[in-house]
């Protein structure tokens, strides 16, 4: 029997999606396996953490763009060897003594983490403490975002590709640890389906150029907006949008009470697990690009038109993939329809973007629930977790977090002495 330990946070949904999709896909191809997926804040932190992860991280990327932007870059700036110093420590010490109790008792063989939170904590446990099971964690962004150089303690790093392993090893990883398999979202984003029957399924015409809005969560404000831009765009060509509000009722309400010109077909839609039905459907989708979201239209090889008012990583997200070629981007009404109608217009040139995102595309799921198979059998030392005093793990790991630290420095000032780094950098 293979125990796996699944680690995920309420951050958006992209976290927790590609947790689930992972115990499905490990559950569906494997008899012998046992897993148990934990919302680490929800579990272990306060009631504060839960609400600054969830709430907190929508309000501030939905009405605080510009401050959450410059949070991010400076955190994105800060020197490596400031790990044992990072912002995001305090969160991840509050998860020691429960997590470190919760591995000892379920013994996993691996643990996946899809939150640099759960490779904090036990990069921080390994310190000082036993963690013998082999501990993987997965970027699910296009971008080595702030705070993954606190995770080095872990065994593994899934990136999303080779393109990412130089700004890896700057942070203080090894080649080793280093796994370049993609982002792991669900599957069923990577089956084909033909667009003709998924336009069937939808009951909309199968030869109408349809384009898809989705900007996810239902509290980013723009979506709305976008619609109405799109609208615009069709004076009198024939065009079918389907509108995913997600949990936004006040915009899906104020779309059912519309009406619309006889060349537009709106399908109004509200929460769906379908959206993979929906992307099928779609010749082109307008979003706000999420590390997940992203993968899950590159999967299913659908061209992105994408707002370059976006938050944080997505922003880092849209640099990376505009430069593969995966996506176009606009900055007002006149430059989005230019961008939709030659896309629809050229098709040398949407067939062309087609075979750029199609260089992107892999079934990381796939790979990765077979590198988490392949790993070996841990083995526990009960006597040494009979004896473990749970009240003194937190305190023990940060005596050895300031000691960390302290000799993190030394090392960085003897590099900079040595000419390995720039003492401005």
């Amino acid at each position: 029997m293979k125990k796996i330990m699944i680690l995920t946070v309420t951050a958006g949904n992209g976290h927790n999606a590609c947790a689930k999709a992972m115990k499905e896909k490990l559950e569906q191809e494997y008899e012998d396996v046992e897993i148990k997926i934990i919302d680490l804040l929800k579990t272990y932190s306060s009631a504060i953490n839960v609400w600054v992860a969830d709430k907190g991280y929508s309000l501030a990327i939905g009405k605080l763009r510009h401050l959450y932007n410059m949070f991010y870059e400076y955190y994105l700036s800060r020197k490596p060897s400031k790990r044992y110093k990072c912002a995001a420590q305090g969160v991840a010490n509050s998860l020691l003594a429960g997590l470190m109790k919760e591995i000892n008792t379920f013994q996993p063989d691996v643990i996946y983490s899809t939150h640099f939170y759960g490779g904090i904590a036990i990069s921080n446990l390994r310190l000082v403490y036993d963690v013998p099971c082999k501990v993987i964690v997965a970027n699910l962004d296009y971008v080595n975002s702030p705070f993954w150089e606190a995770c080095i303690g872990v065994d593994y790093f899934i990136i999303p590709n080779e393109d990412f392993i130089q700004p890896s090893l700057k942070l203080g990883y090894k080649e080793y640890q280093l796994k370049p398999l993609g982002l792991p979202v669900n599957e069923k984003f990577y089956k084909e389906k033909d667009k003709k029957v998924a336009r069937q399924e939808i009951g909309i015409d199968e030869n109408i150029f349809t384009i898809m809005i989705m900007y996810g969560g239902g509290r980013w404000g723009g979506g709305f907006n976008i619609f109405k831009d799109v609208l615009y765009c069709f004076k009198d060509r024939k065009v079918q949008v389907i509108m995913i509000n997600g949990h936004n009722q006040k915009d899906y309400e104020r779309i059912s009470k519309m009406k619309f010109k006889d060349n537009i077909k709106v399908v109004n839609v509200g929460f769906t697990n379908q959206v993979d039905l929906y992307m099928s459907a779609s010749d082109i989708i307008i979003n706000k690009l999420g590390g997940t979201s992203a993968t899950e239209m590159i999967n299913k090889l659908l061209p992105a038109i994408v707002t370059p008012v976006v938050s944080g990583q997505e922003k880092h997200n849209l640099k990376y993939l505009t430069k593969k070629g995966a996506v176009c981007t606009f900055k007002n009404r006149k430059e989005l329809k230019k961008v939709i109608f030659d896309l629809m217009d050229n098709k040398v040139k949407y067939n062309s973007m087609v075979e750029n995102i199609s260089k992107l595309r892999v079934n990381a799921i796939d790979k990765l629930a077979k590198f988490i198979m392949e790993q070996p059998k841990a083995e526990y030392n009960q006597e040494y977790i009979n004896n473990l005093n749970y009240k003194l793990v937190t305190k023990n790991v940060l005596k050895a977090l300031n000691k960390a630290y302290k000799k993190e420095q030394i090392e960085y000032k003897k590099e900079i002495k040595n000419g390995k780094h720039c003492s401005c950098s």
